[in-house]
C-alpha cells in the first residue's frame, strides 16, 4: 500500500512517500521534484506541470494557472472579482453559480469546475508517484491553507475524489509543518512537563500563515493560527510589475497592460529579479528582447530601492505574529523557536521583520519548500496500517467560531448557540439536546463574518426528520450529534430520537415542574473528543451520560425503559 503526501500550492506542488527509509520527495519526468501547478490545454492534447507551464505565453488564453484560490467560491466573490484582471484566461459563472474556467479543448469551448482543473493536476500527481513507487496510488493526504472555510475544504475533498483519490486527511500547511519538524525531535518534554512551544511562519506564493504549536513527547498540539491570505510572493513580483510598467510606458511609449503576452513575460523577468534580489545587494538589470512593438526593453533595480517601494506590503508582516501571541497570552520569550517556511520567507526583509519581532534568530531546519509535502506524507503513514510509526498525537483547531440556529417556538422565533469556538480543539465532536414534537431544521453559520476571508458566512442547513411527540403529547428529547472532522469540516452526523415508556406495575405520576419555554431549549449533553478520529470518552463524560438520563432511581417502584430510535439526518448545502 502506497503512501503518499500531497503539497497542493497555488503555484507549485510536490509528493512525498513514505518508505522503509524514511520520507522521499518525488521528482518528475523532468528530475525536479517541484511540479508547476500548471495546465495547458491544446487543440489535441493537454499538458499538466513543467510542460504546461512553457506554454503560458504562446498558450495564454488556454493556458490555467492560480486556480486554487477557486474552490467553493461564486462567481460573484469579491476575490474572483479581483483576481480576473490579473488571468490571461477566462472564468465563467456556472449553473450553480460558482466559478468556472473557460477555455478552448479539442477544438471546442469548454467550461470546466474549478474541481475538475484540480483534479487534472492531482491526477499528474499520482501518476508521478506511481510511476517512481511502481504501483497504484489511492491514499493520500493532502495539505489547505489553515484559513480555508468549509466550503473550500469540501470543494478539495471532491476534486480528491474524482481524481481517483482517497483522502485521508486534508491537512492545514502549518500543522503539516508542525509535524514534519516534530516527529523528529528526541528531546521533546515529557507529557507532565510543561511543553515547548514553537513557532511556524510559512509565507507562499499566495498567502501568509502563522501557527503556535505545543510540543511534548509523541504529541502535537496547535494553540492558535492567524493569517493574510493575500499576502505572499506574487504581491511583491506585482510591486516590479507596477514599477517597470510604468517605467517602460514613459521610456518607450507602451502600454504594456493592454497586452496579456507582454505582461506575462514582464512578470516572469520580475519573478526571477526578486529573486536574485535575495542574494545580491548591488544594481541588477532587466532587459527583454523584442518585448512589444518589437521593441527591446532595459531597466535597473536594486534590493534598497525594491524594498522602499514594498514598504506597505512588509507593514503586513508583523499583524498576524502579533495576533497569535495575544490569542495564546504568551509572551515572546514562552517562544521556544521560530520556524520559517515558504518561498517568499527568502526575501530578506521578511526574515528581519520576523526576527525583529520575536527578538531572536531564525530557525531553518526545514526544507522551506518541501516541508509542507513531507509533513503530509507523514501523517498519511500515521494513519495508514502499512506502516509502523511511532505514536504522535495531533490536535489542530477550528479557525473560526462555528454556530447554530434553529427556530423555537417558545422564543417566538430563531435561537442560537455558538458550538465551537476560535481555536477550539479538532476534531471533535458534541452531542446537543433539542426538545421537539415535529421536524426542524438547523442552520450552521460562521459566527464572526467580519474575520471570514469568504463573502458567505453560511456553511449548510441539516433537517431532522421523523420526529413526533411522546406518547402523552409531550416534546420528544433530541440528540444531535455534531462534529467538525479530520478534514476541517463541520457536520451533523447523526440525530436520535428517544423515547420514554413507563412500566405499569407501581406507577405513580411523577411531577415535574418542565413549561413549553424550557422544553424548547438546546442542551449541550457532552463533548466528544477526537484522536485521529477514533473517539474516546473519558470518565468523567460517561458520568455526563449517565446523569442526562433525567431519571432519578431513588425510589425503587419506578422503573424506565429507553428505547433509542434513529432519525433520519439530510444535509443540504446552500452552495
Amino acid at each position: 500500500m502506497s503512501v503518499v503526501g500531497i503539497d497542493l500550492g497555488f503555484q507549485s506542488c510536490y509528493v512525498a512517500v513514505a518508505r522503509a527509509g524514511g520520507i522521499e520527495t518525488i521528482a518528475n519526468e523532468y528530475s525536479d521534484r517541484c511540479t508547476p501547478a500548471c495546465i495547458s490545454f491544446g487543440p489535441k492534447n493537454r499538458s499538466i506541470g513543467a510542460a504546461a507551464k512553457s506554454q503560458v505565453i504562446s498558450n495564454a488564453k488556454n493556458t490555467v494557472q492560480g486556480f486554487k484560490r477557486f474552490h467553493g467560491r461564486a462567481f460573484s466573490d469579491p476575490f474572483v472579482e479581483a483576481e480576473k484582471s490579473n488571468l490571461a484566461y477566462d472564468v465563467v459563472q456556472l449553473p450553480t453559480g460558482l466559478t468556472g474556467i473557460k477555455v478552448t479543448y479539442m477544438e471546442e469551448e469548454r467550461n470546466f469546475t474549478t474541481e475538475q482543473v484540480t483534479a487534472m493536476l492531482l491526477s499528474k500527481l499520482k501518476e508521478t508517484a506511481e510511476s517512481v513507487l511502481k504501483k497504484p496510488v489511492v491514499d493520500c493526504v493532502v495539505s489547505v491553507p489553515c484559513f480555508y472555510t468549509d466550503a473550500e475544504r469540501r470543494s478539495v475533498m471532491d476534486a480528491t475524489q474524482i481524481a481517483g483519490l482517497n483522502c485521508l486527511r486534508l491537512m492545514n500547511e502549518t500543522t503539516a509543518v508542525a509535524l514534519a519538524y516534530g516527529i523528529y525531535k528526541q528531546d521533546l518534554p515529557a507529557l507532565e512537563e510543561k511543553p515547548r512551544n514553537v513557532v511556524f511562519v510559512d509565507m507562499g506564493h499566495s498567502a501568509y500563515q502563522v501557527s503556535v504549536c505545543a510540543f511534548n513527547r509523541g504529541k502535537l498540539k496547535v494553540l492558535a493560527t492567524a493569517f493574510d491570505t493575500t499576502l505572499g510572493g506574487r504581491k511583491f513580483d506585482e510591486v516590479l510589475v507596477n514599477h517597470f510598467c510604468e517605467e517602460f510606458g514613459k521610456k518607450y511609449k507602451l502600454d504594456i497592460k493592454s497586452k496579456i503576452r507582454a505582461l506575462l513575460r514582464l512578470s516572469q523577468e520580475c519573478e526571477k529579479l526578486k529573486k536574485l534580489m535575495s542574494a545580491n545587494a548591488s544594481d541588477l538589470p532587466l532587459s527583454i528582447e523584442c518585448f512589444m512593438n518589437d521593441v527591446d526593453v532595459s531597466g535597473t533595480m536594486n534590493r534598497g530601492k525594491f524594498l522602499e517601494m514594498c514598504n506597505d506590503l512588509l507593514a503586513r508582516v508583523e499583524p498576524p505574529l502579533r495576533s497569535v501571541l495575544e490569542q495564546t497570552k504568551l509572551k515572546k520569550e514562552d517562544i521556544y523557536a521560530v520556524e520559517i517556511v515558504g518561498g517568499a520567507t527568502r526575501i530578506p526583509a521578511v526574515k528581519e521583520k520576523i526576527s525583529k519581532f520575536f527578538g531572536k534568530e531564525l530557525s531553518t531546519t526545514l526544507n522551506a519548500d518541501e516541508a509542507v509535502t513531507r509533513g503530509c506524507a507523514l501523517q498519511c503513514a500515521i494513519l495508514s496500517p502499512a506502516f509502523k510509526v511511532r505514536e504522535f498525537s495531533i490536535t489542530d483547531v477550528v479557525p473560526y467560531p462555528i454556530s447554530l440556529r434553529w427556530n423555537s417556538p417558545a422564543e417566538e422565533g430563531s435561537s442560537d448557540c455558538e458550538v465551537f469556538s476560535k481555536n477550539h480543539a479538532a476534531p471533535f465532536s458534541k452531542v446537543l439536546t433539542f426538545y421537539r414534537k415535529e421536524p426542524f431544521t438547523l442552520e450552521a453559520y460562521y459566527s464572526s463574518p467580519q474575520d471570514l476571508p469568504y463573502p458567505d458566512p453560511a456553511i449548510a442547513q441539516f433537517s431532522v426528520q421523523k420526529v413526533t411527540p411522546q406518547s402523552d403529547g409531550s416534546s420528544s428529547k433530541v440528540k444531535v450529534k455534531v462534529r467538525v472532522n479530520v478534514h476541517g469540516i463541520f457536520s451533523v452526523s447523526s440525530a436520535s430520537l428517544v423515547e420514554v415508556h413507563k412500566s405499569e406495575e407501581n406507577e405513580e405520576p411523577m411531577e415535574t415542574d418542565q413549561n413549553a419555554k424550557e422544553e424548547e431549549k438546546m442542551q449541550v449533553d457532552q463533548e466528544e473528543p477526537h484522536v485521529e478520529e477514533q473517539q474516546q470518552q473519558t470518565p468523567a463524560e460517561n458520568k455526563a451520560e449517565s446523569e442526562e438520563m433525567e431519571v432519578c432511581v431513588v425510589c425503587f417502584f419506578f422503573f424506565f425503559f429507553f428505547f433509542f430510535f434513529e432519525a433520519e439526518c439530510h444535509s443540504v448545502c446552500p452552495r
